[in-house]
């Protein structure tokens, strides 16, 4: 029964490419005026059920507000969300990632970062799209899933 391990076919027989963002990445990405109240801010999270819009300035990327910093920045400090603009609560610098960094690498910089959003542009600078922990989570849940499902495979 001792002896050496034996490799476990069909586990990892395809070659696993590196993912990109542009495989796991939301195309569809909310954004906002800067100039816009957190009312409003607030009001479109709310119909498009989403926790978090770019906030946009003259066509550019120039922060991101989530509904924490609403709370926390503008409510928490008793401003009225009626009165205060977006891009006094907003999160800024905005840390980009492009369409070929592999997943890997986003997940480093949104841990460093201390960001769970990274806006994802094109090699032009125009944003395509956005990921999320949530993309990533479920791109290792699936990894992790195809995985397992090769190793039971082997050994059954």
């Amino acid at each position: 029964m001792g002896g050496r391990p034996t490799r476990c076919e069909g586990a990892m027989d395809e070659e696993v490419r590196p993912m990109k963002l542009r495989d796991l990445m939301t195309s569809t990405v909310y954004t906002i005026g800067s100039e816009q109240s957190i009312v409003n801010a607030a009001a479109q999270m709310r119909e498009l059920s989403v926790g978090s819009l770019v906030v946009m300035r003259d066509d550019a990327v120039e922060g991101i507000v989530t509904t924490w910093d609403m709370i926390a920045g503008c409510l928490g400090a008793g401003h009225d969300p009626h009165d205060c603009p977006v891009f006094r609560h907003m999160s800024s610098p905005v840390h980009t990632g492009r369409v070929d960094m592999e997943a890997v690498d986003a997940a480093r910089v949104m841990a460093e970062r201390g960001v769970s959003r990274l806006p994802v542009v094109d090699d032009s600078g125009v944003m395509v799209g956005i990921v999320t922990y949530a993309n990533l989570s479920r791109v290792m849940e699936q990894l992790t899933r195809d995985l397992l499902g090769g190793w039971q495979r082997s050994v059954t």
